[in-house]
């Protein structure tokens, strides 16, 4: 017994004793932790330090998600090992978010009839995911969402989400057959993000405007329409129908577009117009104009923090002689010193008009625009990805807000797109000449003259 209670009292073991107990306590710890870690929700676990919060959901998804009154499974397609970590935790703070959202991620080569369930012969590339409610699907390709230094899979889930949730369709129509410009495949992208379906519209074979259209579009035309397409148009208008317009500089006249303008009271005025103040023009061409933003109550500067459309041309308005059931709302605007430039009809001599000029405008006739609704901007660039690209987006962000108002409807819950690729400064041309001077010569004149200071002072010493 005393051999046993010296072996016990022996340093050696108490030593080893408290070595054990410590490992154990540490193997607790651990798995403790990890535990709590797997249940705290991916927003607190994940803290978002990047510009662009690509590792974080808008204020308004996680609104909407709360609203989700029916459950949908967002099916992740992706072999193990093979997981992008932005799509992994975007898919979490979604599931985070509301209790009707669950998240499973399935692996093709393992369970392949699975995706063909939902696909058909249609094969998946890794991390794209299949967001389903009910009998309704919807699938995010991972090639959609994670191009060209842009991450827009937050968009593209909130458009998914919409769509198999949602009863309704929205559709919008393009008016093709006169040399308009295409709405780039980007812009109708963003359109579906925003819950809206572009169908192409025929007027002479279809012989109406369809009754689902939600917004006719005519993008940038630049051939006359008929006279009896002018009155299909405007048969549709009278109905309570709505127009997004964008016309552009062209010598062909336009007397049957211009029937259903002067059905707002609206007409197009002469000349190209050009900008002499160097902070309202860009890319060193006048006819490049950034024009000014009425924000006021309406929604169409909603995240637009400027724009810039070549080729513009004055909306003309008497606005003292307008009729009573017609409101009309400046929304763009060239600024005093623009002025447009046109051939006098009877000397053959270039003339100028001097500014301001209405740009961009709302229409709407009758109560709450129950007779018809215009958009109408004098740019055929107004959706043009390319040229938005170099203003910040702005004049796509301009582009889908008008869409959403007219079709009165809330955008659904859009950031369009979170760069992750290097961001570039957006200069007029006054700021980009101030800068050619401050960069090479401002400062390394100061440079000089605190080295010369510093050297001077040294001397004297």
């Amino acid at each position: 017994m005393n051999k046993f209670k010296r072996y016990f009292d022996n340093d050696n073991y108490q030593n080893g004793l408290r070595v054990v107990i410590i490992c154990a306590l540490a193997v607790v710890l651990v798995v403790g932790v990890n535990l709590f870690a797997g249940v705290i929700p991916t927003k607190i676990a994940n803290f978002d330090i990047s510009t662009e919060k690509v590792f974080s959901i808008s204020n308004e998804t996680e609104a909407g998600l709360k609203e989700l009154g029916e459950p949908v499974q967002l099916i992740y397609v992706c072999e193990k090992g093979e997981e992008n970590k932005n799509t992994q935790v975007m898919l979490n703070l979604y599931a985070d978010a509301s209790d009707n959202i669950t998240v499973e991620q399935i692996d093709p080569a393992f369970d392949p009839q699975t995706i063909i369930k939902y696909t058909g012969d249609v094969s998946l590339e890794n991390n794209s995911i299949i967001v389903v409610s009910g009998d309704k699907k919807q699938i995010v390709y991972y090639a959609d969402y994670y191009t060209s230094g842009v991450f827009v899979l937050e968009d593209y889930l909130n458009s998914a989400i919409d769509y198999v949730t949602s009863d309704e369709l929205r559709v919008v129509y393009d008016l093709q057959g006169h040399n308009e410009m295409s709405v780039d495949s980007g812009t109708e992208a963003y359109m579906g993000l925003d819950g809206f379906e572009l169908r192409h519209l025929t007027l002479m074979d279809e012989g109406k405007v369809p009754d689902d259209c939600r917004v006719l579009i005519i993008n940038g035309i630049n051939q006359d329409i008929t006279a009896k397409e002018a009155e299909l148009i405007i048969d549709y208008l009278k109905k309570g129908g709505k127009l997004l317009l964008t016309t552009d500089y062209t010598k062909s006249l336009m007397k049957n577009l211009d029937t259903v303008t002067q059905y707002f009271e609206a007409t197009t005025g002469d000349g190209l117009i050009m900008e002499s103040d160097s902070n309202r023009y860009m890319d060193e061409n006048q006819a490049y104009v950034v024009p000014s933003l009425y924000t006021g109550s309406n929604m169409l500067a909603d995240g637009v923090s400027y724009m810039m459309l070549p080729n513009l041309k004055p909306i003309v308005v008497d606005e003292d002689n307008l009729d009573p059931s017609i409101k009309f709302t400046k929304v763009l605007e060239a600024s005093e010193k623009a002025y447009a430039v046109y051939t006098n009809i009877f000397t053959g001599k270039a003339e100028t008009l001097p500014g301001p000029f209405t740009v961009g405008a709302i229409f709407e006739k009758g109560e709450n625009g129950n007779e018809g609704r215009m958009v109408w901007v004098t740019s055929r660039y107004l959706g043009n990805v390319e040229v938005s690209e170099e203003v910040g987006g702005g004049n796509i962000t301009f582009f889908l807000n008008s869409i959403c108002y007219l079709g009165e409807d809330d955008p659904v819950a859009s950031i369009h797109g979170k760069k992750i690729s290097t961001q570039f400064l957006d200069l007029t041309d006054n700021q980009l000449k101030m800068w050619e001077i401050i960069i090479p010569g401002i400062v390394p004149a100061i440079a000089l003259i605190i080295g010369v200071i510093v050297v001077i002072r040294r001397k004297r010493r």
